[in-house]
């Protein structure tokens, strides 16, 4: 049986099928990578592809009840777990944990597989880590639980030593432009939206171009000020501040938003040598910089990505970049 409607991710789908073909699926899987890149759809593929009642063909057949019931959403062997909200500071309480653990004791409605999808492990609080451990290491005959996470550093070693590791890789983005046209997006705003993405089709189906361009004209305006260390540590504080909570700082998500600026040096260094057809951001934004400086500043950025989700101190980071970019910016 193949996995439907997982995009770009080979490895993934061949180490899946591989397992399923085997009949040596694990009991638990980590399912690790940037958001948006099909941990989430890839655990939904899996799910359908187990349960559904009709062989014949390649894919899950769509039509047989176990399909038909999946299909619509309400399906009582797949279950889902994920904190409150999209703030990196919401939990995973231990009051979900253990009610997941409750319908476990249970075994499934169907004659087939439950699978509980427990997004965003690192979200996890304590007490929750603590209550999933022993049924991570040895889930009820018929369950099959997997756990996304950006990074495994995130969570417990413990939780991670239960699972079957798979590594989610960020999408090209030639397959997130043609996706976006699929659903019917304008060609120029899918490549917008793709070379903004980090590789995430979610990121890039949620993208708010006019934020993107607030926040890039911010970004230039502050570029183009007086050397002050004082409104570089405010700038790179508020710019932190969305990123950190319970204790936690979203590392890739940080990284991400220094794509933006990236891709401001990157255009600059394609429309200085004649090639305007070839950028991204509007020509309001570009013009003024030799190539040398903006592969300087493009360079720059990403030395400070790779710093970022090396554990530097985030903050820090930003305000020497930004007087770096500043004196490439001149």
């Amino acid at each position: 049986m193949r996995l439907k409607g997982l995009l770009g991710q080979k490895r993934v789908t061949a180490q899946l099928e591989a397992e399923m073909a085997a009949n040596r699926l694990a009991h638990a899987y980590l399912f690790v990578g940037p958001m948006g890149t099909g941990r989430g759809v890839a655990a939904k593929a899996l799910f359908q592809a187990i349960n559904c009642r009709e062989k014949e063909g390649e894919h899950p057949c769509g039509r047989c009840p176990s399909c038909l019931r999946f299909l619509a959403g309400n399906h009582e062997d797949f279950l889902e777990v994920a904190p409150a909200s999209d703030s990196v500071s919401a939990q995973i309480k231990v009051e979900q944990v253990r009610e997941i653990i409750r319908t476990l004791s249970f075994a499934p409605f169907g004659k087939g597989w439950r699978v509980v999808l427990i997004r965003r492990a690192e979200n996890l609080n304590p007490a929750g880590s603590g209550a999933l451990l022993k049924t991570l290491e040895e889930p009820p005959k018929g369950n099959i639980l997997v756990l996304t996470v950006q990074d495994p550093a995130a969570i417990l070693p413990t939780l991670v030593s239960r699972c079957r590791r798979v590594n989610f890789k960020p999408l090209d983005q030639g397959i997130i432009i043609e996706e976006l046209i699929r659903r019917g997006q304008d060609p120029v705003e899918a490549g917008l939206r793709a070379a903004m993405s980090s590789g995430s089709l979610g990121q890039a189906l949620t993208l708010d171009q006019e934020k993107l361009f607030s926040d890039l004209r911010r970004f230039v305006f502050h570029l183009k000020e007086q050397s002050d260390p004082l409104k570089d540590w405010s700038y790179a504080e508020e710019t932190v501040g969305s990123y950190k909570g319970s204790g936690h700082i979203d590392r890739q998500g940080l990284a991400a938003v220094l794509d933006l600026w990236g891709q401001y040096f990157r255009d600059q260094a394609v429309i200085s040598t004649g090639k305007p057809e070839m950028t991204v951001l509007p020509p309001e934004f570009l013009g003024g910089l030799d190539p040398s400086r903006a592969v300087r500043g493009f360079t720059l950025v990403r030395e400070a990505q790779q710093s970022i989700l090396a554990n530097a101190a985030p903050e820090l980071t930003l305000v020497v970049l930004l007087g770096k970019l500043r004196d490439a910016a001149r």
